[in-house]
């Protein structure tokens, strides 16, 4: 696969690709009990090489939440007792849907239907996955703009529960919710354009004072947009020019760069140099950016594919490593996943050598 990288074909900013797309390809199946493998397409440039994908983890969340400072936001990626943003979402749709259910399990937590609502992750696991991931759904896709009309669509529900969601949602990050107006009022009405976080422009006088309503409005979520993936895009690109400026590429290691998709920087490199590699990739995707008060953190991720890959954690250090590859082989083999298996072993092997 020969992709064609293309820095700024879109409006945000963000990289995209041709011939093929690699953005369009789905990390996982959109039909249950179906896996969707395009991803296995992607394969090390060479024999004893591996796919390393460094992830930024909630890039548009942190960004928005050092934004905002929005204090609910904030919790969920500063200091030590951090919240899970995705189950707050997740408690509020629960108590807004279910609030005889919600009312009553509070009564036991002193209102808090947060600590309520993560109780249920031991007392009732099914209960709590299915809001946290509803809360995870609602949390992205509000982010990018989605009425309840997208919302409904991409959830396959009504358009009033979608707003129920939405309302919910909005009601626990009120203060993002306003900087989200801010930006919207202040600087795309008042200025006609908007800035990333850099500086980068998006120019949309011309759609907010088309005197069209949908055009408008339209302009307005791409205000919000703009700020968000065009800052993140900003930032990604950014780690890929340090990784140019480390000479991982160039020389010093036996790798090669594939490229960004989405929120991931995706690369393949020789087995003899993956973790002296992966350490200073690491170092580049987590460098602060514009400073950002909330910290920038990357997840790793290696793989005989861009499909099949093995969770690595947050740190870089060859001694997390280890101790994240004894756990998933272990989780491989209950599983019946010899392949996978094997892989881990392979990779444990190489890192014991290393330490």
């Amino acid at each position: 696969i020969h992709s064609s990288h293309r820095q700024c074909h879109a409006n945000t900013r963000r990289a995209s690709s041709a011939s093929p797309n690699l953005q369009q390809w789905p990390a996982h199946g959109k039909v249950k009990g179906y896996d969707a493998p395009f991803r296995r397409n992607i394969v090390p440039h060479k024999a004893d090489a591996v796919i390393v994908s460094l992830d930024f983890n909630a890039q548009e969340l942190r960004s928005i939440a050092d934004d905002s400072k929005d204090p609910n936001m904030l919790a969920c990626y500063v200091g030590d007792d951090k919240k899970d943003m995705h189950s707050i979402t997740g408690a509020a749709i629960w108590k807004a849907r279910e609030p005889a259910e919600a009312a009553s399990e509070m009564k036991e937590f002193e209102g808090d239907f947060y600590k309520a609502f993560k109780s249920m992750e031991s007392t009732n696991p099914v209960k709590y996955g299915e809001m946290r991931s509803l809360g995870k759904k609602v949390n992205f896709s509000t982010e990018y703009g989605a009425q309840a009309p997208k919302l409904a669509q991409t959830l396959m529900i009504s358009e009033s529960d979608a707003q129920l969601y939405i309302d919910a949602r909005e009601e626990s990050f009120p203060v993002a919710k306003a900087w989200k107006e801010k930006v919207v009022v202040q600087q795309a009405h008042e200025q006609g354009f908007v800035r990333s976080r850099l500086g980068a422009k998006r120019h949309l006088a011309e759609a907010l004072d088309s005197g069209q309503g949908y055009i408008a409005s339209k302009a307005e979520r791409q205000a919000v947009n703009f700020r968000i993936q065009g800052s993140c895009a900003e930032q990604t690109k950014l780690a890929e020019a340090r990784m140019w400026q480390q000479d991982l590429f160039t020389g010093k290691f036996d790798a090669i760069c594939i490229g960004p998709i989405h929120d991931e920087v995706v690369s393949s490199v020789a087995l003899k140099d993956l973790f002296k590699f992966l350490k200073l990739k690491h170092e580049c995707m987590c460098a602060n950016y514009a400073g950002m008060e909330v910290p920038v953190v990357s997840s790793i991720a290696v793989g005989p594919n861009f499909y099949d890959q093995v969770e690595l954690g947050e740190s870089s250090n060859i001694e997390d490593i280890v101790k994240a590859l004894e756990a998933q082989k272990v989780g491989y083999e209950k599983r019946e996943n010899k392949f996978m298996a094997d892989f881990c072993d392979k990779l444990l092997n190489l890192a014991k050598e290393e330490m």
